[in-house]
């Protein structure tokens, strides 16, 4: 029997990330000046000796550069706060997503769809997640039929909230009137929104559709 050990190396830089990005870009011009007056400064010991003080010289600059640059971006700037000036709240913020949003913009629509399952099963009574859960499979995955017994589940949640309701409800009447083509259940939905969220525009609309859809 053979085992195998993998090691990960921790990555201090994702390109991916745009304020890694940015800060690593920001830091290339000031290192290559310090690299440029390294060169010179050490040219009378010999062409090799120059080399390696610029390259050295490069790669300090942009090491210290780019930690500054870090340092002042939202992301690390949020998360010194955060340890400097605790809550005191054991609940944590809430999750934009990003690592899945970066997927659906690359294209990679079932990659990120299995990342919202896996999310989804992790935290099965976030109305929320699963919100944004249906509104992946609706848009990018193009599945109706995926999308609209998440919505529905949402709206099932202990924690939803009326804005949530308003939005999933909003999305069943969508998808019942267009991808799903179904008439009944989507005069349902629109009542369902004349009563549950009545003063919006939402509801006089789905007054106004009720009236064409029951001529």
């Amino acid at each position: 029997m053979k085992i195998k050990l993998t090691f990960h190396r921790p990555q201090l830089l994702d390109f991916e990330n745009l304020h890694d990005l940015k800060a690593f870009t920001l830091s290339l011009q000031p290192a290559a000046l310090v690299c440029g007056l390294a060169f010179v400064a050490l040219a009378r010991r010999g062409v090799l000796v120059a080399i390696a003080g610029a390259l050295l010289a490069f790669g300090a600059t942009v090491a210290v550069m780019g930690l500054i640059a870090l340092l002042l971006s939202d992301r690390f700037a949020s998360g010194a706060m955060a340890f400097i000036a605790p809550s005191g709240r054991s609940t944590p913020s809430p999750d934009d997503y990003s690592y899945e949003k970066s997927l659906l913009v690359r294209g990679k629509v079932d990659e990120a769809l299995t990342a919202l399952e896996v999310r989804l099963a992790n935290h099965p009574d976030d109305a929320g997640l699963c919100l944004f859960v249906a509104d992946a499979y609706a848009r990018e995955g193009r599945d109706a039929a995926k999308a609209e017994p998440l919505y529905r589940r949402a709206r099932e949640m202990p924690d939803v909230s009326p804005e949530q309701d308003y939005r999933a409800t909003n999305r069943l009447i969508d998808l019942y009137l267009g991808a799903l083509d179904d008439p009944a259940r989507a005069a349902a939905e629109l009542d369902r929104m004349r009563r549950r969220h009545p003063g919006t525009t939402a509801a006089a609309h789905a007054e106004q559709a009720l009236r064409t859809l029951r001529r």
